[in-house]
């Protein structure tokens, strides 16, 4: 059971092979020039993306919570906040760069008078930015927009380090980049499954309804993995964050008796004493209704690493849950048949 010659059958896209070289990705990214717009006067900064492009969004906003000086962010839609003008900061993702929401943000960015910077890996958001003379920087696309974080997160963490936005946090990054090739190690195709963290969540997870809860540290990675359960693994995840899931989730465990639930846990050494507490009674109280209940811990010592540790690890496992249900984690059918339903549409009106 998962192991490489499992793998090999069903993953036609090789995409197991673009999570075992994450690490090295990373490292590439880190190394790409970027290009920025000159942003004196900044007063908020507003991260612009979809799908897999909006998870880097996700993670700077959680990783930043703490130190960025202004607000930021995360717009994962065809507009912008109202609030939007020529003090504002927009970064404009898409991983294809035809991402039509996204080309919709750039072009209302525009009109406000924004100071932007776009990221992709060509299509129409570089060819607009460049026709207006907007700092685009190409990145690579490696297959699918979800399999290409480490270009996505460290290229536009990269922009926000060359524009001092993140000043005393730099050397987070390159250390995020180490901690990622420590785990590789540990979540290969090639590590058994009583020696893979990875391969053991997917395990558990695989043919239940998963309900993953995390914290703020890690609300985006919560997010993150149900997200690629839904596109690897073909199956639905329920996310909720502490302290609010204390005030309105927790008590759907009171009425869920004899469906098939798997709780996860996601922790991180360090945290706030009232997370510990509020976690280690949510755990007793998932028990004591009859569920099983894991917890999943990141590795490091900085947010930064705690939070893309643990997001590699879950990733992985989503590929594993893939394997495990029988599935191809490349295909995602029912996107494609959304814009295809879209542009039918639209073609009629």
């Amino acid at each position: 059971m998962l192991s490489p010659s499992d793998i090999e059958k069903l993953d036609r896209s090789r995409l197991h092979l673009i999570y075992e070289n994450w690490p090295a990705h990373c490292k590439k990214a880190y190394q790409i020039d970027v290009n920025v717009p000159e942003i004196p006067d900044i007063e908020e900064v507003v991260y612009a993306g979809m799908g897999g492009s909006a998870t880097t969004g996700d993670i700077l906003q959680d990783w930043l919570r703490s130190s960025i000086e202004i607000p930021f962010h995360v717009v994962k839609d065809y507009h912008l906040p109202k609030f939007a003008d020529k003090n504002t900061f927009v970064i404009a993702t898409s991983c294809s760069g035809n991402t039509e929401e996204v080309l919709s943000i750039f072009s209302e960015a525009m009109k406000s008078e924004c100071k932007i910077a776009t990221i992709s890996s060509g299509g129409l958001l570089e060819e607009t930015s460049l026709r207006n003379n907007v700092t685009h920087t190409k990145i690579r696309f490696t297959l699918l927009s979800r399999a290409s974080f480490p270009y996505l997160f460290y290229v536009s963490s990269k922009i926000l380090a060359t524009c001092g936005l993140i000043r005393g946090l730099e050397d987070q990054i390159p250390r995020s980049i180490e901690i990622l090739d420590r785990v590789s190690k540990k979540i290969s195709v090639k590590v058994p499954l009583k020696e893979n963290l990875s391969k053991d969540i997917a395990v558990k997870i695989y043919d239940s309804l998963p309900v993953i809860y995390g914290s703020s540290l890690n609300r985006a990675v919560a997010i993150r993995f149900k997200n690629v359960l839904n596109e690897n693994s073909k199956m639905h995840a329920i996310v909720d964050v502490i302290p609010e899931l204390c005030h309105n989730e927790v008590v759907a465990w009171e009425g869920s008796k004899n469906k098939p639930l798997r709780a996860l846990l996601l922790r991180y050494k360090g945290e706030p004493t009232e997370v510990e507490t509020m976690f280690e009674i949510v755990r007793e109280l998932i028990r004591d209704v009859g569920f099983e209940v894991f917890e999943v811990w990141s590795l490091g010592e900085d947010r930064l690493s705690k939070i893309v540790s643990l997001l590699y690890i879950l990733d992985f496992a989503s590929f594993y849950a893939a394997a495990l249900r029988g599935f191809d984690p490349t295909p995602t059918v029912n996107i494609d048949k959304v814009k295809q339903g879209l542009k039918s549409r639209r073609s009629l009106n």
